[in-house]
C-alpha cells in the first residue's frame, strides 16, 4: 500500500475509532416513572386547580404531553405486565391485579435492553405475580412489597426516592441504564406527612376546587363517584410524587446525566374515583372501569434535543407501546414476536408523525370492588364500544363529541355497533386462554 494511502486510512481509524467507544454511550439512558392509581386530571398539566405537581408540570413543558395515553388495563397488574411484554393483558393472560405470568414465555423489555448493553436497573412497586423483577432481566432491584405512602415508613416513596438517587450516583456516562422507578403513591390508604396533609386542609378552606362537570356520573352501578378533586390526604401523596421525582431529575443533571436521557412519567391505570380518593370528571368512572376514567393517564416524556418542548398529542397510545418504542430509541432491534400488540410511537414522539393503527382493545374478565362486571372495549377512530358480557349488553359512544360517555349511541346507530361487535369478537376469539369469571367474588 503506497504511504499516502496508509496516511489516509490511518487517519480514518483514529477519527471512526472515538464513534466506535462512544457506540454505547450514544444509546440514551431510560428514566421510566410509573405512578399507582394516578388519574388523567391529577397534576397541574392536566388541569387540576387543588394538587400541585410543578415538577412533573415542568416536565411537560419541556417534553410532550399525551391527552390520550390509554393503559392496557384498568388495574395495576395488567398494566404492569403489558408494559414488560408489550403484549395485551388477554395474550399474556395477566388480567387482573395479583395475576401471574410465565417468566419463560416473556422475555420482556428489561431483558432486551439488558441485552443491548443496558444497565437495568427497578425500585418499588412490581406486583406481576411469581415473575420477579431478576426475571423479567433487571440486574438491580429493589423490590418494596407494599402499597400506599407513609413518611415513616421505609417502604415509601422516600425509600423508593433514596434508591434511585443512589443507582444514578453510581452510573458512568460511557454505559446506558434503564431505570424503572415504580411509585406505590397514590394507592391506597391514604397516608402522608401531617404537615403536608394540612397544607391543603388550609387549602380546602381558602381556595376550594370547583365542579368540572358533567352531571349524571355521580353513580355506576351503585357506586358513588367522587365528583370533587378535595381530599387533603390524597392531594399530599400527589405532591410527594412530584417532589421525590424532582429529587431524581436535579440528580440526573448534578450527574451530568440529563442532556442524554429519555423521561418518561405515567399512571398504571386510571384513578380510584370511588370515595375517599379523587375525581376523573370530565371523565367517566375510574379505576376497575373501561370508561375512560379507568384507562386514560396521564403521560409525559421529555428527552431534550429529540422530543419537541411544550408540545401536546391526541393521538392515542398504550401500555404496549412502551416496549418496541424504547427498543427504537436505544437503537436495538424490533423484536415482534415478543411485542405483538405494541407499535413504536418514536416517531411520533421525534416527528409528530401518526401511528398506523386505527384500534385499541381492553378485555376485563372480572368483578371489581369499584362496581364493574365483567367486560371488553375497542376503540376505532372516535368511536368507543363496550360489551358487558354478562349481561351481553353494547354501548357505543363518540368520544370527540362525547369525552364523558353520557351518549350511549347504541340504538342509533346498530350497523357501527353491528360492526365493531364483529370486530372485538374476532379479537376476543384470536385468543384461546381467554377466561371470563362466571360469579361475582365481591357481592
Amino acid at each position: 500500500m503506497p504511504p499516502l494511502h496508509r496516511l489516509y486510512l490511518l487517519t480514518f481509524i483514529l477519527l471512526a475509532a472515538p464513534a466506535v467507544l462512544n457506540a454505547e454511550s450514544s444509546k440514551p439512558n431510560i428514566l421510566f416513572f410509573l405512578a399507582d392509581d394516578l388519574g388523567w386530571r391529577d397534576l397541574g398539566c392536566y388541569d387540576t386547580t387543588f394538587y400541585e405537581s410543578p415538577t412533573l408540570d415542568q416536565l411537560a413543558r419541556d417534553g410532550m404531553r399525551f391527552t390520550h395515553a390509554y393503559t392496557a388495563g384498568t388495574v395495576c397488574s395488567p398494566t404492569r405486565a403489558s408494559i414488560i411484554t408489550g403484549q395485551t393483558p388477554a395474550r399474556h393472560g395477566c388480567t387482573n391485579w395479583g395475576g401471574n405470568i410465565n417468566p419463560a414465555d416473556h422475555i420482556g423489555l428489561a431483558r432486551a435492553l439488558h441485552d443491548g448493553g443496558y444497565e437495568t436497573f427497578f425500585t418499588g412497586k412490581w406486583h406481576i405475580g411469581t415473575m420477579t423483577p431478576a426475571m423479567a432481566g433487571f440486574n438491580t432491584s429493589h423490590e418494596i412489597a407494599t402499597r400506599g405512602g407513609s413518611n415513616d415508613d421505609p417502604k415509601s416513596t422516600r425509600k423508593i426516592t433514596s434508591n434511585t438517587i443512589a443507582f444514578l450516583k453510581q452510573q458512568a456516562a460511557n454505559k446506558p441504564f434503564f431505570a424503572y422507578v415504580n411509585y406505590h403513591a397514590v394507592h391506597l390508604p391514604l397516608r402522608e406527612a401531617p404537615h403536608a396533609v394540612d397544607k391543603y386542609r388550609r387549602k380546602l378552606i381558602t381556595n376550594p376546587p370547583p365542579s368540572v362537570g358533567p352531571t349524571g356520573l355521580e353513580k355506576e352501578r351503585e357506586r358513588t363517584n367522587k365528583q370533587l378533586q378535595d381530599n387533603p390526604q390524597y392531594a399530599a401523596m400527589v405532591e410527594a410524587v412530584d417532589h421525590s421525582v424532582a429529587q431524581i431529575l436535579m440528580t440526573l443533571k448534578m450527574q451530568d446525566l440529563e442532556k442524554n436521557t429519555l423521561v418518561i412519567f405515567t399512571s398504571d391505570n386510571g384513578g380510584l374515583s370511588t370515595k375517599p380518593c379523587t375525581s376523573n370528571l370530565p371523565l367517566r368512572a375510574g379505576k376497575g372501569w373501561v370508561y375512560e376514567g379507568g384507562i386514560r393517564v396521564p403521560m409525559i416524556v421529555r428527552w431534550t434535543g429529540h422530543v419537541a418542548a411544550n408540545t401536546s398529542t391526541d393521538i392515542p397510545v398504550t401500555s404496549m407501546d412502551f416496549y418496541p418504542t424504547l427498543l427504537t430509541i436505544a437503537g436495538l432491534p424490533l423484536k415482534p414476536k415478543q411485542h405483538l400488540d405494541g407499535v413504536s410511537i418514536a416517531k411520533l414522539l421525534i416527528t409528530g408523525e401518526p401511528l398506523i393503527r386505527d384500534t385499541l382493545y381492553w378485555h376485563y374478565p372480572h368483578y371489581h370492588g369499584a362496581g364493574c362486571i365483567p367486560v371488553g372495549a375497542l376503540r376505532e377512530g372516535n368511536l368507543k364500544l363496550v360489551h358487558w358480557f354478562a349481561e351481553n349488553r353494547y354501548e357505543l359512544y363518540d368520544l370527540d363529541d362525547d369525552p364523558s360517555e353520557l351518549n350511549d349511541l347504541s340504538p342509533n346507530r346498530p350497523q357501527d355497533v353491528s360492526r365493531l361487535t364483529t370486530k372485538l369478537n374476532r379479537w376476543q376469539a384470536s385468543f384461546p386462554k381467554i377466561k371470563f369469571d362466571s360469579a361475582n367474588p365481591v357481592k
